[in-house]
């Protein structure tokens, strides 16, 4: 057995938890030597830049919220802080397309008042929110177009929470789970009863405090200068030999004290101390299947969303009017087939060249699988029409990639929280086998990020044990 833990996955998560292995090691003066295991022959996972034609295209992500202190300080102790690259102001401007038109979201409760995004009904019920009821018994889950519609009226649901969940989990409000989602705002109507009182709880605690930017609320996107694969290709540089491209895992068996057997594609077994699963629940799934078939079975339950992402280059001059915003999102139901654009090159600058400009658009998702079979010919035709509809461009783009995620986003259906304590009931019967990446606990960069240390802590605590007990 080498004194090792190994990695399985170089995306995001599995690099920052190697990463983060390394270091403890180091720091100790002693450790495991950390194994990164990466079946591709390029690190990153879905964080890939494009840069062709003087346009930068982001693969997967287009960038994190800075937020979050684990992501910024992992930049700072990879050397790349000056390369950090915050978006415009003018993606502070987000817009819905609703009823044939763009329209934009309003910025506060006066704004919202005067907007026409949803009907006066509509908006009054929103404002009546602190007024609306608990159900008196909580439910072990509930979706979040449920709670949406229990809280702020169906017609918010709809257009605007329904939209928001098509744009970051490419999901289904109705199949999502609200706990396993979006747990704050759970919170806040536990502990304050209502939504407006939990925010205006916060605000008061967060008062002199920087409270976000044009990200959104509590934190600005951002990104690198060459695009957001900077982050992993720093990762993998400070790895260095500790990752291997071109390693396909095929199977992963327990063998007690002796720790853990890693059936390669080619070559002989890896026999090592501890092992992280960093890689999609379906590919961990069928690792596992031989060695605990009801753990597999959990895993292989976690859904995902297929999604198409087209990057779409135009003359600036054959826009009907310059792009000044983030972007916009489409219900279900308003006609395009569409779940949104970005305007990434009013997102963050140098993202198209001079004279140039850059949408990024989305389709697919959970209410439209079949959308990722489409040939690129039918696809394009279909994008070109729904931005007729919603931006009114008539022209051709004069660049075109397309980018196809068969298994795309996770989603973190009802019952995900019961599929993941049986996971991590599973995991406790072989010490050392940890899971993580974005299947599990949060979906974005950040989020694989900050379980990062917790996971490597976990690690390490256990191939000391494992040395102990063999001692």
């Amino acid at each position: 057995m080498e004194r090792a833990v190994a990695v399985i996955g170089g995306g995001i998560a599995g690099l920052a938890v190697a990463f983060e292995i390394r270091e403890r090691a180091l720091a100790a003066g002693g450790g495991p030597q950390v194994i990164c295991l990466e079946a591709s022959e390029r690190p990153g996972g879905n964080i890939r830049t494009l840069r062709e034609e003087g346009f930068t295209c982001e693969w997967g992500p287009n960038g994190f919220l800075d937020n979050v202190p684990a992501t910024l300080d992992l930049v700072r102790r990879l050397g790349i802080e000056r390369r950090l690259l915050p978006s415009n102001a003018a993606a502070a401007r987000r817009f819905i397309f609703r009823d044939s038109r763009l329209r934009q979201l309003p910025a506060g409760p006066l704004s919202f008042l005067r907007s026409d995004i949803l009907s006066w009904k509509g908006r009054l019920r929103v404002l009546l929110e602190p007024l609306a009821r608990r159900p008196r018994t909580a439910p072990d889950d509930e979706s979040v177009f449920d709670f949406a519609a229990r809280r702020i009226g169906r017609e918010a649901a709809r257009v605007l929470v329904d939209a928001m969940v098509s744009g970051i989990y490419a999901g289904n409000a109705g199949e999502l789970s609200i706990r396993s989602t979006f747990s704050k705002l759970e919170t806040l109507e536990r502990e304050h009863g209502s939504l407006t009182r939990g925010m205006l709880a916060l605000r008061r605690e967060r008062r002199g405090k920087p409270s976000g930017g044009p990200a959104g609320p509590g934190g600005r996107l951002t990104s690198f200068l060459d695009g957001l694969q900077e982050i992993t290709d720093h990762l993998a540089l400070a790895l260095g030999p500790s990752l291997r491209l071109g390693a396909q895992v095929r199977a992963v068996s327990d063998m007690g004290v002796r720790g853990f057997r890693i059936h390669m594609s080619e070559g002989a077994p890896l026999d090592v101390a501890g092992v992280v699963l960093a890689c999609p629940s379906w590919f961990a799934a069928g690792t596992v299947e031989s060695a605990d078939r009801e753990l597999a079975r959990a895993l292989a339950a976690i859904p995902s969303a297929s999604v198409t992402v087209l990057h779409l280059g135009f003359e600036e001059s054959e826009l009907p009017a310059p792009l000044a915003g983030f972007g916009y999102l489409v219900p279900r139901g308003e006609g395009p087939r569409i779940l949104g654009t970005l305007w990434s090159s009013s997102i963050f600058p140098m993202r198209a060249p001079a004279g140039k400009a850059l949408l990024t658009v989305m389709i697919g998702g959970a209410h439209d699988p079949e959308a990722v079979t489409l040939p690129d010919e039918r696809l394009l035709d279909l994008v070109r029409s729904d931005l007729k509809a919603t931006m009114g461009i008539d022209a051709a783009p004069r660049f075109v990639r397309i980018f196809r995620h068969t298994r795309g986003i996770p989603q973190y259906t009802l019952g995900h929280e019961a599929r993941m304590r049986t996971i991590e009931a599973r995991l406790r019967e072989h010490p050392g086998l940890l899971v993580c990446g974005n299947s599990y606990r949060g979906i974005s960069l950040n989020a694989c990020v900050e379980e990062a240390p917790r996971i490597a802590n976990a690690a390490v605590a256990s191939f000391r044990e494992r040395l102990e007990t063999l001692a």
